[in-house]
């Protein structure tokens, strides 16, 4: 049997090889890793292909899965999967998994670090030359004190939880908008429930966006949204960057709310293409100054993350190879009879 693991052309969270990957399939199964593979080469590479685990920047299209004809399981490097054609393989009977579980306290606790460094409005008061001729606290103005901001999440799922527990010992006030949860998770956590997403985002202080790319949530922050938010509010956006409809729409939003603050870990596109905002955002121009934190997809990271994701996915993998059981399916499909 095979696994082919496909990368993409980004920073590889594979330096030293498949190595985690052959340790849990073992000898059985062969591993064979590719960043990239050339549309002449599809039936040759993919044909033979028993799993295939694909990063979320490496784009796993219908015709690549229609040439996979032994293909018995998909899963994603990660915890998206719009990066996956999920229809033609459920049409097919390929399961689809994801690994949801591996990067949780890494992506809340940037998240809240986020949250932290806008509320308290960290990077305003940055160590510079200015600071030490002009030191004047009264610049930061105003900060709320964290037990009268409320916080509302979008998504109350792994990590919009590990976030509200997180927030929950600075006080806040926290409030979700979830409406695939079941009645009650808000008394379990205490933390308030609110059914509406434009009560949410029209009456929080503070957003903060955990929910996937899925055809209902694709350019959910959008000027419409925008228009929602407190003139002072902070958004944060740790989950995917097809949740923003584009940097125009930011940047209008940021314009014209000079008090508004966003932090994003995810772009509309990534790598990003040049354009005004991020040349501001860059140049830390007066207009915008701090109120922009970008940092580049990497909220998922650390040693361990890296570590836990890949096990995790090879997990799926050996799950279905051995037993035809795949879990974490996202594509409704939970029997392989291949």
């Amino acid at each position: 049997m095979k696994l082919l693991i496909i990368e993409g052309n980004r920073t590889s969270m594979m330096p030293d090889g498949p190595n985690i990957e052959k340790e849990v399939l073992g000898k059985d199964v062969t591993v064979e890793w590719h960043a990239e593979i050339d549309t002449k080469d599809y039936a040759a590479t993919l044909g033979g292909a028993d799993a295939i685990i694909a990063a979320p920047w490496a784009p796993l299209t219908s015709e690549m899965i229609k040439h996979a004809k032994k293909l018995k399981v998909i899963v994603s490097l990660g915890i998206g999967f719009d990066h996956i054609d999920s229809d033609i393989a459920a049409k097919l009977g390929i399961p689809v998994c994801n690994v949801p579980d591996y990067g949780i306290e890494d992506v809340a606790d940037t998240a809240v670090g986020m949250i932290l460094e806008h509320h308290r409005k960290i990077r305003k008061f940055q160590f510079s030359e200015n600071l030490i001729q002009n030191w004047d606290w009264k610049d930061q103005q105003p900060i709320i004190r964290s037990n009268q901001v409320k916080v509302g999440i979008i998504g109350l799922g792994r990590i919009g939880t590990a976030v509200a527990l997180r927030l929950k010992a600075f006080n806040y006030e926290i409030n979700f908008y979830d409406p695939f949860l079941e009645r009650g998770i808000e008394k379990s956590l205490s933390i308030g429930r609110v059914h509406l997403l434009d009560d949410l985002i029209r009456n929080s202080d503070i957003i903060t966006v955990h929910v996937p790319l899925t055809k209902e949530t694709e350019n959910m922050i959008g000027g419409d949204f925008y228009s929602l938010l407190k003139p002072n509010a902070i958004l944060i956006n740790t989950a995917r960057g097809g949740l923003f409809t584009s940097l125009d729409d930011m940047h209008f939003a940021l314009e014209n709310s000079p008090e508004l603050r966003i932090g994003a870990d995810v772009l509309p596109i990534e790598p990003p293409i040049k354009h005004p905002l991020l040349s501001s955002w860059k140049n830390y121009d007066s207009w915008l100054g701090d109120r922009l934190t970008i940092t580049s997809h990497s909220s998922f990271y650390s040693e361990s993350s890296i570590i836990n994701i890949r096990k995790f996915a090879a997990q799926v993998v050996e799950s279905t190879l051995k037993n035809k059981a795949p879990y974490n399916v996202v594509n409704g499909v939970i029997h392989n009879d291949k």
